[in-house]
Order: structure tokens, then sequence, then C-alpha cells
């Protein structure tokens, strides 16, 4: 058994185009998609208990509903009848990727002549030990969002490469492979909630960015080493008048 991990912003490329690997949740045709395919299968309750048994103790994120339950079930039925997998995470937590990887080694070592691909939705800068700071602005307006850009995100890169509205769930009505198109969707309707993140590597005391649209409201984000916090936490408030949101691993709403 393998289980390898890399992260999205690694070349993972041919792993996708290895016909002996199958694709699991990624924005491609012929990807096994998770969310709305979990729904459909059949024989949950026996398929809970057997990883129970694999990994000897009562786990509550198999019976969650949320994306982990999700993930956790539905890799494990594609493991038995296929021996190469590849799974983006896109749609986890980072709590909830770290701990899909805890259960799948479990698994694997009951399940011989496996490989797992672990491709995970954050940014090798996600491991680093960072403090976000966000300004969070009641109404969403496209000249805040592209001032935000014009004077943070200048050397930044999206950590995505592909995009789909909505992110997790729903009927896809817009997808793109260009963030800007998808920004100026997000941007030019009412009650379209996205997640955009940017990473930068020459950037080491501010090394991340987040532009966060949730309830009709946005919140602004830059992920800092903790030497650099106060600094930061003074620039913002500078900028934006109003004392920024401090997060620790968490979302800022």
């Amino acid at each position: 058994m393998n289980l390898i991990v890399k992260y999205v912003d690694e070349d993972y490329q041919r792993l996708l185009n290895n016909k002996y690997i199958t694709a699991v949740n990624f924005p491609i045709k012929d990807a096994v998609k998770i969310f709305g395919s979990y729904d459909k299968l059949r024989g949950k309750k026996k398929l809970k208990t057997e990883i129970q048994n694999i990994i000897g103790f009562e786990d509550d994120h198999l019976d969650s509903c949320e994306g982990i339950e999700n993930f956790l079930v539905f890799t494990y039925h594609l493991l038995k009848t296929n021996k190469n997998l590849v799974v983006s995470t896109v749609g986890l937590s980072y709590e909830s990727i770290n701990h899909y990887i805890k259960i799948m080694e479990l698994i694997l070592t009951k399940l011989s002549d496996r490989t797992l691909y672990v491709i995970k939705n954050f940014s090798a800068i996600d491991e680093l030990v960072l403090t976000d700071l966000y300004i969070h602005i009641n109404t969403v307006e496209k000249e805040t969002v592209f001032d935000f850009m014009k004077n943070w995100l200048i050397g930044f890169k999206t950590k995505d490469e592909y995009f789909i509205y909505p992110e997790y769930f729903g009927k896809v009505e817009f997808e793109t492979g260009d963030y800007f198109e998808m920004l100026s969707f997000i941007l030019s309707g009412p009650n379209r909630d996205y997640g955009f993140h940017f990473h930068n590597r020459n950037n080491p005391q501010n090394p991340k960015a987040m532009i966060l649209i949730r309830n009709n409201s946005l919140y602004l984000g830059i992920g800092v080493t903790p030497n650099y916090e106060k600094h930061f936490i003074e620039r913002l408030l500078k900028e934006y008048h109003k004392t920024p949101i401090v997060c620790h691993g968490v979302l800022p709403y």
C-alpha cells in the first residue's frame, strides 16, 4: 500500500494523464465526482462499519453529514475496486484534509496493492505557521476588490488553476481556467459566495492572500508570519480604518 501526498501547486498532471490511475474530484471530464455520486451510493452503512472495523475505533466524521464523510466512505468504496486513485481534496477544510489522510493511511494498511495520491487543496505555504488577517466589508464592490488586488496582490499567483461556480455543491453555472473571468462573474451578481486564494513564495513575511465573498460581503485577507503580525495589522488599519479580524487556522465568518 502507498499513500502519497502532494500540494496543489506541485506538478501532478502526469497522474491525471495516466490511464492506470483513476482521477477523483477533479474538474475534468473523466474524473469521478464525489459530491453527488456519494448521495447515490448504496450500502453506505456497511461501508462505514467496514471502515470502523479496519481503523479500530468509532469515527464521528463517518456520520457527520459533511464533506469529510463523503470523502472517507466514497474513497474506501473506490479503493475496493481500483488499484490506483488520485484524489483532489477541494471541498474539504484544512483540518478535514489532515483527518482524511490519517484515516486513509489506516485503511490502506489492510488493502494490499493499492496506491492513493492525495492532492492537498493547499500550497506548501499553507503548512507554515501563519496568522490570517481579514478586513470585513459589508458590501461587495468591484472598486474595493480591485484596489486590494492592486495594493496587496502584486507578484501573487492563484492557488487554483481551474474555477467552478458553485464551488462545492449544486449544478455548475460557470467554469473557466481564468480566475479573472470567474472573479468578474462572481462580482456581476448578488448572492454568489466564492473564495479566491493566492500565494507568493517570494514574499516570506506575507506569502498568501485571500478574497472571500460570503453573504454579500467581502473578506479581504492576507496570511503573515507571526513576527510581522503587528506590522501588517497596522498597515491594514491605516488603509481601511478598521481593525482586521485575526484568525489562526479558521475562517473569519
